[in-house]
């Protein structure tokens, strides 16, 4: 039996990366499907048979270039995506990871940026995010990891 996309959730995995009391946040394409040049937080969609784990690595070496070090999951959110009747589903696993190897770079994004929680606030994020977003903004122990101050 086939089963059309929107029919079953997508299953997601971001990255939280700190550093220095900023954040890693990535540009959405202008011409993406849904909410096209917002901000998110890095990552991607889980392929067939693959570990969230693994996916969120293999995502991260593809838009950024950079090898990361996943930590502990740090939230898991449901959102259904409804762009003038496309509708999608995602379950988004998202960890707090650090970067091993290589500087970010937006190879398969519009632009990447490191941002404080003042920044944070002030930007377009994509409706999926905006529950994580709150929840970091509070978080005063995630803001401190990787700090060298």
């Amino acid at each position: 039996m086939d089963v059309e996309m929107s029919d079953r959730p997508l299953l997601v995995t971001g990255a939280i990366i700190p550093r220095d009391e900023r954040i890693l946040i990535a540009q959405r394409h202008p011409t993406s499907r849904f909410e096209p040049s917002k901000w998110e937080f890095p990552g991607g969609k889980v392929d067939f048979g693959e570990h969230p784990e693994e996916s969120l690595k293999r995502e991260l070496k593809e838009e950024m270039g950079v090898e990361i070090e996943t930590g502990p999951l740090y939230e898991v959110i449901s959102h259904v995506y409804n762009n003038n009747g496309d509708i999608r589903h995602v379950v988004l696993l998202f960890y707090i990871c650090r970067i091993l190897k290589g500087k970010p770079e937006p190879l398969d994004c519009q632009d990447l940026c490191w941002v404080d929680k003042e920044e944070m606030k002030s930007l377009p994020f994509v409706e999926g995010d905006i529950p994580l977003v709150d929840q970091i903004l509070i978080d005063s122990g995630l803001w401190e990891i990787g700090s060298t101050t």
